[in-house]
């Protein structure tokens, strides 16, 4: 292959920063001091600075022992947009095995590791470092014939990846000013999923809030997608968005279809077996089709308070412009979380009229039917909290317990009004004494309820009140776990 073209500006590494979007994998080629050669896929390539980059080094036994006794190895990286090639001529400089660079890779190869099914496999063991001496085209038969032009400085990865970036302080300013008019979470919730789309031009996203364990994620609220999947949940530490919450950090993918395909046809079969019992876990929203997802940690007073998640159709999808635009919602999000909490105690503390305990007048006696139109049957398992209406599948933990709380107030007492309070003091909801998320759950059932349109319906009254409607008569059934014997 001929040199580089003198009246060609040089390459740099800014010029390829789509190539180390993870998207295709890049390749190590290394030789012994004998010239035998040894070829690598690698998992991740960062870029350090103008002129390093790191490699994950995960198992580089063959290439470590080259690269002691001869330094310099060729890197290909390839365009994932326009399957262009790159070749970098680079030397090894060092390793390293701690620090903010080596944590990066681990978070890297830890979502591929998540994604895969593989995480006992791909572990990071080193980040090395490579100074990076020269940058090639690797021209195609096409280009040698002259049919094609070899990319200008600059042109790889012309498509822009980072559709947020012409938004200015101006458009996070209107957005902060719409959202700081609303007085309640619900509505703020599902007002910033809008803003999203109408302002910042994400179409699907959706958010999700750490349930009191702090092991586990439940979506509150999705836009646009087919399903809202209100109530569904993701492990911290799984996935891309249990890794965002488990880290703290904000996790990109560009090539989420190849990673995800297998898990997805492994969900589509589970879903099609039915739900005859508790521990069905609902599928989160997602795009069939998406190729990207980015997930923001949603953080308050150092805290992860649950993540903000957004996908996209198209591949390589999401810049550094969008991690910074979707971190200043995250943490409107996360702050008006936490807002809501302390305005919910202090409502507490402060005295106030009881409740009153009877029956509104569309209300019937308990024990009593109207004997007319169908009822609806509540099973309730007592193991985790799964709750179904009719043999459907409604929600589970801690808004399950919730429900059936309520739903057994209604029925044995008449009971249509309730306070936040007197659910925080009941003792078989299995509440923390701090951080109970009690108002998130009230929002979740409640959503979850108007998602499947059922007969029952939870609507607020004021702070820290609310009315349980019932259209229909209960048939509520509680299961317990089978004695063992």
């Amino acid at each position: 292959m001929s040199g580089p073209d003198p009246g060609r500006p040089r390459l740099t590494l800014a010029d390829l920063h789509i190539c180390f979007e993870g998207v295709v994998p890049a390749v190590i080629a290394s030789a012994s001091a004998d010239g035998t050669p040894n070829v690598t896929y690698l998992s991740r390539v960062r870029i350090v600075d103008d002129d390093h980059v790191a490699l994950s080094n995960q198992f580089f036994s063959k290439t470590s022992r080259n690269l002691a006794e001869n330094p310099r190895a060729s890197l290909l990286l390839i365009d994932p947009m326009a399957y262009v090639q790159f070749r970098l001529s680079v030397v090894y400089e060092r390793t390293e095995r701690r620090g903010r660079l080596f944590e990066r890779l681990s978070d890297d190869v830890d979502t591929v590791a998540s994604l895969s099914g593989m995480t006992d496999v791909f572990k990071l063991r080193a980040a090395d470092i490579y100074r990076v001496l020269d940058i090639e085209q690797v021209l195609s038969a096409a280009h040698r014939a002259g049919d094609l032009e070899p990319v200008a400085a600059g042109s790889a990865g012309s498509a822009s990846i980072e559709p947020a970036s012409t938004l200015d302080a101006t458009t996070l300013g209107e957005l902060q000013s719409r959202l700081a008019r609303i007085g309640d979470l619900d509505s703020l919730v599902t007002a910033a999923l809008d803003a999203l789309d109408s302002v910042l031009g994400y179409p699907h996203s959706l958010f999700l809030l750490l349930d009191e364990t702090g092991t586990r994620l439940f979506t509150l609220a999705a836009h646009g997608f087919d399903e809202e999947g209100i109530g569904s949940e993701v492990k911290v530490g799984k996935g891309i968005i249990g890794m965002a919450a488990a880290r703290a950090t904000t996790i990109r993918v560009g090539n989420l279809r190849q990673m995800d395909k297998y898990a997805r046809s492994v969900r589509r079969s589970f879903e099609g077996q039915g739900v005859v019992g508790p521990g069905y876990s609902m599928p989160v929203p997602g795009l069939v089709d998406a190729e990207s997802r980015v997930a923001v940690p949603a953080t308050a007073l150092g805290q992860v308070v649950g993540v903000l998640s957004v996908d996209s159709l198209d591949a390589v999808a999401f810049g550094a412009a969008d991690e910074a635009y979707l971190n200043v919602v995250a943490s409107m999000l996360a702050n008006a979380v936490e807002i809501e909490r302390a305005q919910e105690r202090a409502a507490e503390d402060e005295p106030g009229e009881p409740v009153a305990h009877t029956r509104r007048a569309t209300d019937r006696a308990p024990g009593t039917s109207t004997g007319a139109g169908p009822s609806t049957r509540v099973r309730f398992f007592t193991v985790d909290g799964s709750t179904f209406l009719d043999d459907d599948y409604l929600i589970k933990g801690v808004a399950g317990r919730i429900l059936w709380s309520l739903l057994g107030h209604h029925q044995q007492e008449g009971r249509a009004e309730f306070t936040n309070k007197e659910v925080r003091l009941d003792p078989t909801l299995e509440l923390p004494e701090f951080r109970d998320n009690l108002e998130s759950r009230l929002i979740l059932l409640k959503r979850r309820l108007d998602e499947r349109g059922a007969p029952i319906r939870i609507e607020k009254t004021g702070r820290g009140r609310f009315r349980l409607e019932v259209d229909t008569d209960l048939r509520l059934e509680s299961i317990a776990p089978a004695a063992s014997t």
